[in-house]
């Protein structure tokens, strides 16, 4: 079934996924609506809701002419991204999630982002609401992206616009469930697309129970192994692949010998400079403070690290770091650990 649509070409197709999703659904599809940018067709599947979302989005498709409605059987999140790429029309395409808000600017302030860089991907901050809140920045260039997709994702993926070409060529891959953005993302990199994220706060993004992320975090965290571990050799490509599999098995569970990591980071800040190297530094501290429970070792490899990467005076946050890395290794603060679920239920609340 398929409702309203546009006859013009627009500049934008906007690609939302709906499953079950009937108490935020009406809120996200306003949300879009609302947008200060007008120039945009709304593909919006509905992948087989057992629940009332079909008919709040009927409600909304006799409303808007932008609106391009399909319902049909569950297919799965992969496939029905997959067919709203198949169907979009526009230059360029933007995810969105049923559960999420975007601000009334986002489209605006991302296509301007994406000519001015010229560039084939941009996403946005994110502010987190429902069960956490905070706000969480993204690499705004692409060689800080490069470096992030060595331990996660560069983009929010609901935050992402992309050439129409782009996500038509590369396609979501059925063979990494779960992490199916991440992969996306690593391909493209390897493809030669062009990454930014701009600063702002272009999405409220809803934590709550029913989210994949939540209800399958296991396969997840497996998959995504999978594609970091592509990363590493696409960056190592002299490294051994056993050695490879250590530091991917070390940065999964979280114990292990910092000393393994510290060259590769040591050959890194070597390369990189400006904000990659400010995002390989966060990211690293990271990697070491899960890792400090299990290696005595981390904060002076931390320390030796950072002095690599910038010689000038300690800051008072880089004290802070060391001594928290020092702490966990004391206390013996391992991911996982009764203690660690502690401290990550103390930072949630402090955070709210």
């Amino acid at each position: 079934m398929t409702c309203n649509h546009q006859s013009n070409r627009p500049l934008l197709s906007v690609l939302m996924p709906v499953f079950n999703a009937e108490a935020y659904v009406g809120e996200a599809i306003e949300s879009i609506l609302g947008q200060s940018f007008r120039d945009f067709e709304f593909i919006i599947i509905d992948d087989g809701s057992t629940d009332n979302s079909l008919s709040v989005l009927k409600r909304y498709a006799v409303q808007d002419a932008r609106i391009r409605l399909i319902s049909r059987e569950n297919r799965g999140l992969v496939a029905t991204l997959n067919e709203g790429i198949a169907l979009a029309r526009g230059e360029w395409i933007a995810r969105m999630d049923a559960d999420d808000v975007a601000m009334p600017n986002r489209f605006i302030v991302q296509l301007a982002a994406l000519e001015r860089e010229r560039v084939d991907f941009c996403g946005g901050a994110i502010q987190c609401f429902g069960a956490l809140r905070s706000v969480c920045f993204y690499p705004l260039t692409h060689e800080a992206c490069e470096v992030h997709l060595l331990f996660g994702v560069p983009f929010g993926h609901p935050t992402v616009i992309g050439r129409h070409s782009a996500f038509a060529e590369l396609g979501y891959d059925p063979d990494y469930p779960y992490a199916e953005d991440y992969e996306l993302w690593q391909r493209a990199w390897g493809r030669g697309y062009k990454f930014v994220n701009v600063p702002e706060v272009v999405l409220r993004y809803r934590v709550h129970a029913g989210q994949v992320s939540a209800r399958k975090k296991a396969e997840q965290q497996n998959t995504a192994d999978a594609v970091r571990k592509r990363h590493w050799r696409a960056l190592f490509p002299r490294m051994d692949d056993k050695e490879i599999d250590y530091i991917i098995k070390m940065l999964h569970d979280g114990k292990g010998e910092t000393s393994r990591l510290l060259p590769c980071l040591l050959s890194l800040v070597s390369h990189y400079s400006g904000e990659a190297r400010q995002v390989l530094l966060l990211d690293s501290y990271g990697a070491f403070r899960e890792l400090a429970g299990s290696d005595r070792s981390a904060w002076r490899n931390w320390l030796t690290l950072k002095k690599q990467a910038c010689s000038d005076a300690v800051e008072v946050k880089d004290v802070f770091r060391t001594a928290v890395l020092w702490g966990f290794s004391i206390f013996n603060i391992t991911k996982g650990s009764i203690r660690y679920q502690l401290l990550q239920k103390i930072k949630s609340i402090v955070l709210k």
